[in-house]
C-alpha cells in the first residue's frame, strides 16, 4: 500500500506535466450556408469572420500522439444574394467544439482530426434564423506547425478545414426538406504552451 501511495503522485505529476495548451486568433471562411433556384438564382452567405480557438491536449498510447479538446468561436456578417442584389442579413456567430486526434507528420508538421458540434448564433431572429439558430454535427481535419520559441513555449501556425450539414427550423417550415453541405477553412496563429 505504501508502494502505491508512493508510486500515484509520480504517474500522475507525469501525466499533468505533459499537457498542453493552446490560444489561437485568425479567420474563417465558409462556402454557402443556402442555395437554391425558384424563378432566380438564390444565396445565403457568410463573410470572412475573425476567430479566436482554445484547446487542451493530452498524450495518449504511442509517442507522439495526443487527444484533445479545442473550441472555437467566429463573428461576422452574412448576406443573401438574389437576382443580382445583395442584402446584409445582420451579424451571424459561431461556436464550436471538437474533440481531436493528433499525430506527427514531418518534423514541426502535425496532423489533426475531429468531431463536434457547431452551434449558429444570429444576432437578430430573422430569414432563415427566424426560429432562432441551430445546432449541426461537425467534422474535421487540419495541419499545424509547430516552432519552439521558448523553453514551453511554442508558435503556432494551423489550417483548419471542416464540414457540416445546414438547415433551419425556418428553412423546414417553409418546405426546403434538405440540408445544404457546408464547408469552413480557417487559417491561424497563436502559441502554445506545454507544463513539461
Amino acid at each position: 500500500m505504501l508502494l502505491l501511495a508512493l508510486l500515484l503522485p509520480d504517474s500522475v505529476s507525469g501525466l499533468h506535466a505533459q499537457t498542453e495548451y493552446y490560444a489561437r486568433i485568425g479567420a474563417v471562411g465558409a462556402s454557402d450556408l443556402l442555395r437554391d433556384v425558384i424563378v432566380d438564382e438564390i444565396r445565403v452567405r457568410q463573410s470572412i469572420a475573425p476567430m479566436i480557438a482554445l484547446g487542451a491536449s493530452l498524450p495518449i498510447g504511442a509517442p507522439g500522439y495526443r487527444v484533445g479538446l479545442e473550441g472555437t468561436l467566429a463573428s461576422g456578417k452574412f448576406h443573401s444574394s438574389e437576382s443580382g442584389t445583395d442584402t446584409d442579413l445582420g451579424t451571424l456567430r459561431e461556436a464550436s467544439i471538437l474533440l481531436n486526434l493528433e499525430g506527427p507528420v514531418y518534423r514541426e508538421f502535425r496532423w489533426r482530426a475531429g468531431l463536434g458540434g457547431l452551434q449558429y448564433w444570429p444576432a437578430d431572429k430573422d430569414g432563415i434564423f427566424r426560429s432562432g439558430g441551430t445546432a449541426r454535427f461537425l467534422a474535421g481535419a487540419g495541419l499545424d506547425y509547430r516552432r519552439p520559441v521558448l523553453p514551453t513555449w511554442d508558435l503556432m501556425g494551423s489550417l483548419r478545414y471542416d464540414f457540416h450539414r445546414f438547415t433551419t427550423d425556418e428553412l423546414k417550415a417553409r418546405g426546403f426538406s434538405q440540408t445544404q453541405g457546408v464547408s469552413r477553412v480557417s487559417l491561424s496563429v497563436g502559441l502554445s504552451r506545454s507544463t513539461r
